[in-house]
């Protein structure tokens, strides 16, 4: 026979073992690229950092969730999440009304023009008349790579895997100029690129093809996700994590308003 007692005692005990069954976090696995630095990348001994990396966990921290980073090129990011590899992609993706088309976006959580970069005594500016003939390299599946297409036809693109592999081949001499995010090309200028001679070459871009918005992807219609990111988002930027974060990496704001 069970005492009142112990019905007591084993009803609580079943209680507390449902309340943390309940409070276990979610797992999110996050698409993301190793070659984007300061956004995403792996150091020396090849730990996965940055700033999306920092973002992304806390952001997962905020909505009781356990990141899970899958890194994988760029131009497959879209479609491991489509496939259900991933559950969301943290790696600096720009919102575009083509990539809505396969995605739905949260709000943006930074904003970063477009510019190009280029040995200061080039004479290159951003202007056409000076591209014109010029080897510019871009990164592949990004929208600087549809803007050299569509804008500059009397150009020659070179499309690499990774920014980090069209700075190598800028410094070699093998491209004219790089066309990038404004902030990813800012941290290669400060480490190395301004001390060779290189430099922004022009005013940011204003075009169409080239919002400045940056946004994390998820799945078309999971609305729960989508929400929960948005929420954390904003609870980020109102208590001060987004700024001590930012700051490790930026000596300027690069919040989204």
């Amino acid at each position: 026979m069970i005492r009142l007692g112990a019905l007591v005692v084993l009803f609580g005990c079943l209680a507390a073992a449902h309340h943390a069954q309940a409070a276990e976090p979610q797992t999110l696995r996050i698409g993301t690229e190793a070659g984007y630095p300061p956004f995403e990348y792996r150091d020396s001994s090849g730990t996965l950092k940055g700033f999306d990396i920092d973002i992304g966990n806390e952001l997962c921290a905020k909505m009781n969730a356990k990141c899970i980073w899958v890194v994988q090129d760029f131009d497959g990011l879209i479609p491991a999440l489509q496939a259900g590899k991933v559950d969301a992609i943290i790696s600096s993706m720009s919102v575009t009304s083509e990539r809505a088309k396969a995605v739905d976006f949260t709000k943006p959580y930074y904003r970063s023009p477009s510019q190009f970069v280029a040995l200061r005594s080039s004479g290159l500016n951003g202007d056409p008349g000076t591209l014109k003939g010029k080897v510019i390299g871009v990164q592949s599946g990004t929208i600087h790579q549809l803007f050299v297409e569509q804008k500059l036809p009397g150009s020659n693109e070179k499309v690499y895997d990774t920014l980090q592999d069209a700075d190598l081949d800028l410094e070699a001499g093998r491209v004219d100029a790089v066309l990038a995010d404004k902030l990813a090309m800012y941290d290669w200028l400060m480490k190395e690129g301004a001390a060779k001679g290189f430099d922004y070459a022009g005013k940011p871009l204003q075009d169409s093809t080239l919002p400045g918005d940056v946004a994390i992807a998820v799945v078309k219609g999971n609305d729960a996700l989508h929400d929960q990111f948005d929420a954390s988002i904003d609870e980020a930027l109102a208590d001060g994590t987004y700024d001590r974060i930012s700051r490790q990496y930026f000596p300027f704001s690069i919040r989204p308003h």
